[in-house]
């Protein structure tokens, strides 16, 4: 490959993508304060100083929600989930601008000239993305940097491969089962082949010497560096730096949700789900209908679950199966192409619409919008016996949306479901349920996200075009 082809840095791009969108707010907002006036006589009404400020803070707030929506991740999917960002960013912000307009201004001007702002920060947002895709994916110009991905367990073969596929959009990747290397083979491996690489990234199940002699090799060789944590190390995420004397000491604190906390969740989750039985009620009248008028049976269905404390209770839905489906398989998880799921279901189910009647669930208080997603008796037994920690998932209510309801699939293991879930609860905030409920109105149009395991199979597969061998250079 010829040396004039630049390997792509993904956090430059990240920060160089950012500010490329401030920029573009800043012109957008300038140019359009220049114009729209002499068509819409707003400044005679707010003066020229306050429609220039606005302006700028309808872009900062653009920024804002952009960043909450993870469009400057260095593993992002692509163009689509760039764009989709844009799409809502831009209309979260509206929106907030019309609150402001309503509480200050109560002006139409102000609307139309917000809803024009609006509109012409996502044309230049999706032109700009679209032509910078373009030549970031420019094979004569820039390639993909390589990742190398290692793992000493025959059970994490599958995970390995979702992580190659999963990123091929930021890296070109290679995985190694080292199960069957000895310790001289194995730093061999190491020296030899990860200089070929540009980051590398370590499973959990390495022994002591597999792991240590990954990261130390790593960082002398100056790689970036990835590690999925076993499941005792997931507390670790929220430690901090204390020393005792002059010894230096990462203090993590035990996993303990106040009270008061428990009590400021509660007042949201009745806020935000009474308004969301508001907002979805005509949406739902049509859901049903549509259920009664193709399927035989009833529209809604219950099943028990457990919440904290492995209290049970009833959850409901709308009904996306055929009447009785476990009746002959017994409790199982929805498969591809399940022929239980009626021709609706699969549209709910697609866009999580079917989890809708979960709002009472959660102004009844059996729920809370964000938490640990609700699991049956049955599986949670199962779990409980083949998952470290798992019974800690039920500190806190189960919830709508989690954290691995926006990261995960509906094929990704229940052991990666649970990191993502004692995650949570180690580092709960407000902050951090106002981001996953941001980015699960992302998660709903990403059909990425409802994915089986086939789904993902051939996807990935297909879109692979070559494999990055280890001893490729560079």
């Amino acid at each position: 490959m010829s040396d004039s082809i630049k390997t792509r840095n993904l956090k430059k791009e990240s920060r160089y993508l950012f500010f490329s969108n401030f920029v573009t707010f800043m012109i957008t907002a300038t140019l359009l304060w220049f114009v729209l006036p002499v068509i819409v006589p707003i400044t005679n009404k707010m003066g020229i100083r306050n429609t220039l400020f606005l302006n700028y803070i309808c872009g900062f707030i653009s920024l804002c929600f952009m960043f909450l929506l993870e469009k400057y991740s260095v593993v992002i999917s692509g163009l689509y989930e760039k764009n989709l960002i844009n799409t809502l960013s831009v209309i979260y912000t509206f929106v907030v601008m019309c609150i402001i307009n309503a509480i200050l201004f109560m002006s139409f001007e102000r609307f139309i000239f917000d809803a024009t702002l609006s509109f012409v920060n996502l044309v230049a947002l999706i032109v700009f993305d679209i032509i910078y895709e373009i030549q970031i994916k420019n094979p004569k110009k820039f390639k993909k940097p390589k990742l190398l991905i290692l793992a000493s367990d025959e059970k994490n073969f599958y995970r390995m491969k979702r992580i190659k596929y999963g990123v091929l959009n930021a890296y070109d990747s290679w995985y190694e089962d080292i199960d069957a290397m000895n310790e001289n083979e194995l730093v061999e491996f190491i020296s030899k082949n990860l200089v070929y690489y540009d980051a590398l990234c370590i499973l959990d199940g390495l022994n002591d010497f597999e792991y240590n002699l990954a990261v130390k090799t790593a960082v002398e060789m100056n790689k970036d560096l990835y590690i999925v944590p076993n499941m005792i190390d997931v507390g670790k995420t929220n430690s901090k730096i204390v020393r005792f004397d002059d010894v230096l000491t990462l203090y993590m604190p035990k996993n303990y949700i106040s009270k008061f906390s428990f009590l400021v969740k509660r007042i949201v989750d009745i806020l935000l789900s009474g308004f969301g039985v508001i907002v979805a009620f005509i949406p739902m009248v049509f859901i049903a209908l549509a259920i009664k008028l193709t399927s035989p049976g009833p529209i809604f269905y219950k099943q028990e679950r457990l919440t904290k404390n492995k209290k049970p209770f009833y959850i409901y839905k709308f009904r996306t199966m055929v009447p009785d489906a476990e009746k002959l398989t017994g409790p199982k998880f929805a498969e591809k192409d399940d022929p239980r799921i009626t021709k609706i279901g699969k549209i709910l189910r697609s866009c999580r619409l079917d989890e809708l009647p979960q709002l009472f669930n959660i102004l009844k208080g059996d729920m809370t919008l964000v938490g640990p997603r609700p699991e049956r008796p049955v599986f949670v037994e199962e779990f409980g016996k083949e998952i470290e920690n798992y019974d800690y998932r039920f500190a806190v209510k189960a919830g709508l949306t989690s954290l691995s309801h926006v990261y995960g699939r509906y094929s990704t293991y229940i052991h990666d479901r649970t990191y993502y879930d004692l995650f949570y609860i180690t580092n709960y905030s407000l902050f951090l349920d106002l981001r996953i409920i941001l980015l699960t109105t992302k998660t709903m149009l990403m059909k990425s996200a409802a994915e089986g395991e086939d789904d993902f199979k051939q996807k990935t597969v297909s879109s692979l075009n070559k494999e990055v061998q280890p001893s490729e250079k560079n």
